[in-house]
């Protein structure tokens, strides 16, 4: 699977810039293409429906840009690339659960599409917001909650952004990383996980989690072992008695401790009660500290345990 690069509807769908303005930002959006393509060559563009059929603002179109000779060059580079639409046969089907994102209170189905699929959202260079290299969106949905009850859920997230060449500088390390940003499905991540994680330790039972894991729930597992290897390898076990997470974590209510139990590579039962969460859904990955190691000994992903 491709590197996906969204374009941002919100961008040029209500713009009030003139014809040359939005002439120039697609002539921009071809440079920022060929930036993407000096980091990475396996990647496509996704648009909300053909690209030659987008309208750029009250009047004017692609389709207009594209007749005008002068924008020639410009468009044999969109033509030769890998095109995908429409947004939502981009994400995976479990992902189409009911799950909205919005960005300052408008609804913001490109800038979703980029964030569930961790993908790279871009923008015409035509207004303030999307100067930005990360931009805020408001996840709304459905998840249970440690009572297991289901909730409507708000969520803050950020997206990857660029509207200009130069906002790739900011996301060059990322585009570069040869290793989880092209692993693709569950199988792949395991047989990587000691060259990715190695402040990870995974319980031979999670290859098979892994193997059944969801589609939609990969990208969000992968952000999950990203960010619980990055503070473990930033922690310091002789000052604090855990890593300072990057996301929601914490231990398991004494109630419910009796459902975390798992068998040890030594053969002993230990307790991994301490969890991340994923969404969509009720998601769970279960750990326990190893401080003498500086390690996160990983037994369960997926869904909440009953």
């Amino acid at each position: 699977m491709p590197l996906l690069l969204v374009l941002n509807e919100l961008s040029y769908r209500e713009t009030k810039a003139r014809r040359e303005e939005i002439s120039d930002s697609l002539r921009g959006l071809v440079r920022l293409l060929r930036k993407v393509r000096e980091h990475r060559t396996d990647v496509a563009l996704v648009t909300e429906r053909a690209f030659f059929d987008l309208d750029l603002g009250d009047d004017y179109s692609v389709r207009e840009w594209a007749g005008d000779g002068r924008n020639r060059d410009w468009l044999r580079y969109l033509l030769g690339m890998r095109q995908r639409a429409p947004f939502r046969d981009v994400a995976p089907a479990d992902l189409r659960d009911g799950t909205e994102y919005f960005h300052d209170g408008r609804p913001a189905e490109g800038l979703g599409t980029a964030y569930q699929v961790g993908g790279l959202a871009v923008s015409l260079s035509l207004a303030e917001p999307w100067e930005e290299t990360r931009l805020k969106l408001s996840q709304h949905g459905l998840a249970e909650d440690d009572a297991g009850t289901v909730q409507v859920t708000h969520t803050d997230v950020d997206v990857r952004h660029a509207a200009r060449p130069e906002h790739i500088e900011e996301h060059r390390r990322w585009l570069c990383d040869s290793e989880l940003t092209r692993i693709h499905g569950g199988v792949e991540l395991w047989n990587a996980r000691d060259d990715i994680f190695p402040h990870l330790r995974f319980l031979p039972r999670v290859a098979d989690d892994l193997r059944r894991l969801a589609p939609a729930w990969l990208y969000p597992v992968k952000e999950r072992l990203a960010e619980l290897e990055l503070a473990t390898a930033a922690w310091t076990p002789t000052l604090d008695a855990a890593p300072q997470w990057r996301s929601k974590v914490t231990p398991e209510s004494d109630t419910r401790k009796a459902l975390c139990h798992f068998e040890d590579t030594d053969g002993t039962s230990q307790l991994f009660d301490w969890h991340a969460r994923f969404t969509p859904g009720a998601g769970r990955l279960h750990f326990r500290i190893d401080r003498s190691r500086q390690q996160l000994v990983v037994a369960y992903i997926g869904v909440k345990r009953v």
